[in-house]
């Protein structure tokens, strides 16, 4: 998700070689952004569902309650671990995540980073709090629900997820270590959030879908956008520019092994914890009975599953999709 570099370089001998999206008969780097702007659809499609579904139906505000009664009544390890992460959401820390990103960025000599990157974190949270205080309210539909105010989707959860995420897509070479630890800190932050009362179940994995919508529209309208400047720098008339006959058949150069290694590690977990959790889930018996502490702590536990997978999905899926770009000049390729 970079812009791509451009600069000089001497033409080889013979003229300017043919493009490998021509001999392959189709632009290069296009199947990135439209599966990022599928995936993005799919996900708001998700947190309109999840919002119907959690907020408007007497069956999802007692799995909702059940499972908030559960993450309340829970004292052990995670528990603990959760409220320490949640503590870190405030506003200073969120803003120094965004400033080593920015930092990270300008080091990196990607300062086009910045403008996607600002729509992703801008966006997300905006549309969490319209969503949240304009678009949705909240009526007891049942007996055993606590009567409180709408808070669908999470604001804490939407904070932490897009500092997170926009910090992974800065930062480089380090994405592979940053990736894990941030999708370990998020899914901590929106656990935290349900051990303190704070939110429901649907709240956090609305947060993890709402930026996850965001992500995806910023990597395909940002990978559509590339490919165009691409196909521009390896036109035959583009003079002062570096010529794109090679290096625009190699536009969407594939990640390091050690970047596919980890994306790898996080969909296998990513699913296993949503087909853990969403088995788990079905499996409750019917009806629910919130007053059973038992069944409250099932309903975390794989709640929880499910939060975490998400997560790990959702991160790992943005590692693949994402448009690589480091196109750098042949010394033998450069124009007058």
């Amino acid at each position: 998700m970079t812009a791509p570099e451009t600069g000089a370089g001497p033409l080889p001998a013979g003229g300017p070689r043919p493009d490998r999206s021509d001999r392959a008969g189709r632009p290069v780097g296009l199947v990135r952004p439209l599966l990022s702007l599928l995936v993005a659809a799919l996900c708001a499609a998700a947190t309109a569902l999840l919002a119907r579904s959690a907020v408007g139906t007497a069956s999802g505000q007692r799995l909702d309650q059940l499972t908030l009664s559960g993450s309340r009544g829970h004292e052990g390890r995670l528990a603990q671990l959760a409220e320490l992460a949640v503590g870190t959401v405030s506003m200073p820390v969120i803003i120094a995540l965004l400033v080593l990103t920015t930092a990270i960025a300008l080091l990196r000599r990607r300062p086009g980073l910045l403008v996607p990157l600002a729509a992703l974190v801008l966006g997300a949270n905006l549309t969490t709090q319209v969503v949240k205080h304009l678009l949705l309210s909240r009526e007891v539909l049942g007996p055993g629900i606590e009567p409180t105010a709408n808070s669908f989707p999470s604001g804490h959860t939407t904070l932490a997820a897009t500092a997170m995420i926009a910090l992974v897509l800065a930062s480089g070479r380090a994405r592979p270590l940053i990736a894990p630890l941030g999708v370990l800190w998020s899914t901590a932050v929106g656990l935290g959030t349900l051990v303190n009362g704070w939110h429901r179940p649907s709240d956090v994995l609305g947060a993890v879908a709402v930026t996850a919508t965001w992500t995806f529209l910023v990597l395909g309208l940002d990978g559509l956008r590339t490919r165009s400047l691409l196909r521009r720098a390896a036109s035959p008339g583009a003079r002062g520019r570096r010529r794109r006959g090679r290096d625009a058949g190699r536009a969407a150069a594939r990640p390091p092994h050690l970047e596919t290694a980890c994306a790898a590690v996080l969909g296998a977990a990513g699913a296993a914890g949503l087909l853990y959790g969403v088995v788990a889930l079905a499996g409750l018996p019917l009806p629910l009975d919130l007053a059973d502490s038992a069944l409250q702590q099932a309903a975390f536990r794989a709640t929880s599953a499910v939060i975490a997978g998400a997560t790990a999905a959702w991160v790992a899926l943005v590692m693949v999709l994402r448009t690589p770009r480091v196109l750098r000049a042949d010394a033998a390729e450069r124009v007058p």
